[in-house]
């Protein structure tokens, strides 16, 4: 991950911790190795203990902000805690490689 990147990563984590303190974070994607491309977007998986529809949406006006604010898409993928951990979906392979690739924040 570039410095960029990582200085974008680390403020979008900041907000969503002001507003959701026990969240996960990892960037993953192309973004996280090097095949980032001029119009990559930028993968964020978010993790909460609550996820519901309020919560997505502040999410994703955080997202929405920060990107519009350094140039670039942040695409989140969003979790409910308990789906993350014990769902069907940590089983899945986006889940087992945001787990084993992604750069936590």
């Amino acid at each position: 991950m570039n410095r960029e990147d990582l200085l974008i990563l680390q403020e979008f984590s900041r907000r969503i911790r002001s507003v959701f303190p026990e969240a996960r974070i990892w960037a993953f994607g192309s973004r996280c190795g090097d095949e980032t491309r001029e119009h990559s977007d930028f993968d964020i998986c978010v993790v909460l203990s609550k996820l519901d529809s309020q919560n997505w949406d502040i999410v994703s006006d955080i997202a929405w902000e920060i990107g519009f604010a350094h140039d670039v898409v942040i695409s989140t993928t969003k979790y409910d805690g308990h789906e993350f951990e014990d769902g069907p979906i940590s089983a899945s392979p986006l889940v087992q490689t945001i787990l084993r690739e992604g750069v936590p924040a």
